[in-house]
């Protein structure tokens, strides 16, 4: 079988040619050396990257939170590649191999990674995400365990993808908990939105929902996965914004009927915005003893329906990246047809446009016109 290395053609790379960030505002292309693999480590040659929200944000901010970017860093996370090095005492990985990067290296030996919870290492070290250098590069180097192997009948695209689908994966079905037959509501028809959508009706749920205010998102919604959409109504003027989130959820529940009714509610919510107003309709929405999934990182504070919350027992948590079983199971969903990753990426460039690639994020607009939901930049093949 004939398997697709990079989903358009994209020209063989000398040295180790690196997309880097100097500073806000300002990337350069940069051959850095080839260095081998440590002991414990592959080295890949990047063929497939995908670009994230993080990534524009560092490239525009400089920061995220407590992540500052103090010196230059190459950028990119989502990745795919062949293995073109195995680091001494690595017998699990050749060279040939087709891997999806899972890129959040942790320590593997603290007490937060003995007991699964790796993803919470303080010292993991994650690409892209001062100090450390991101995939947007001819080689990464990476430990084995990290480097996932892929079905030949999966293309490098696709393989990049496991990065986002692994949010989702860990989002719906771990911290979510999705159950055969249960009513999700998901907020944000962006990747993450949409993935964690197609992993709840993988699982089988009988309802998922998306909500957006783009009416181009909410339509590829429908076409992904998502058994109906939701426009929210905004706040009118002078009205409080609690009262318009309770209105929107309400309306809603009534505009659905059947067993959300009954119920009084949805059984799930994941939230994937990081928005005060579809966090609060989120709340509104959720039957008594629902579950409350935080995905998406946006204002830091939001006012919440503290009585209702209390009232109907709701069960909030966060979700973070991804966790042990993660990729593995993404790997399965895509290999098995049970999600079509590649029908999220709606813009594609080659490595050397992709200061254009990153315009499109940023705008959320291609150069044709065409709002954006994944951008994808192939990287070519390692002269060796």
């Amino acid at each position: 079988m004939v398997t697709q290395e990079n989903s358009i053609p994209a020209p063989p790379a000398d040295g180790n040619t690196s997309f880097v960030l100097q500073e806000i505002e300002k990337v350069t292309f940069e051959e850095r050396p080839v260095i081998a693999p440590k002991p414990g480590q592959v080295q890949v040659n990047v063929r497939q990257t995908g670009l994230c929200a993080s990534d524009c944000h560092y490239l525009h901010h400089g920061r995220i939170g407590e992540f500052v970017v103090r010196a230059p860093m190459v950028l990119g996370h989502e990745s795919s590649g062949i293995v073109t090095a195995v680091g001494e005492g690595v017998t699990s990985h050749k060279v040939g191999d087709r891997v999806a990067l899972e890129p959040g290296v942790p320590c593997r030996g603290c007490k937060t990674c003995l007991g699964g919870l790796y993803n919470h290492c303080s010292k993991l070290e994650f690409a892209a995400t001062p100090p450390y250098d991101g995939t947007l590069a001819t080689f990464y180097n990476i430990h084995a365990g990290f480097a996932h192997k892929v079905p030949d009948h999966m293309t490098m695209e696709e393989a990049s993808l496991m990065e986002p689908l692994s949010v989702a994966v860990y989002a719906a079905a771990m911290q979510g908990q999705v159950r055969a037959m249960q009513n999700v509501l998901v907020f944000g028809a962006g990747p993450i939105g949409l993935l964690s959508a197609a992993v709840c009706k993988a699982y089988g749920a009988k309802r998922v929902v998306v909500v957006d205010v783009v009416d181009s998102k909410l339509e590829f919604a429908r076409s992904f996965g998502a058994t109906s959409t939701f426009k929210p109504s905004r706040a009118d003027p002078g009205e409080d914004r609690m009262e318009a989130s309770q209105k929107n959820a309400e309306r809603l529940l009534q505009e659905l009927g059947d067993d959300l009714i009954e119920n009084e509610g949805f059984d799930l919510v994941l939230e994937c915005t990081g928005a005060e107003p579809c966090i609060q309709m989120g709340c509104w929405s959720l039957r008594p003893r629902g579950r409350f999934v935080q995905v998406g990182m946006g204002s830091s504070n939001a006012n919440l329906p503290v009585t209702r919350i209390g009232v109907k027992e709701l069960i909030f948590t966060g979700s973070f990246r991804y966790g042990a079983g993660t990729y593995e199971t993404s790997i399965n969903l895509v290999a098995n047809r049970k999600i079509d990753v590649a029908r999220l990426v709606t813009h594609r460039y080659v490595f050397h446009d992709a200061v254009k690639a990153f315009d499109a994020t940023t705008r959320g607009k291609g150069e044709d016109g065409k709002t954006v939901i994944k951008v994808q930049i192939s990287q070519g093949e390692a002269r060796l």
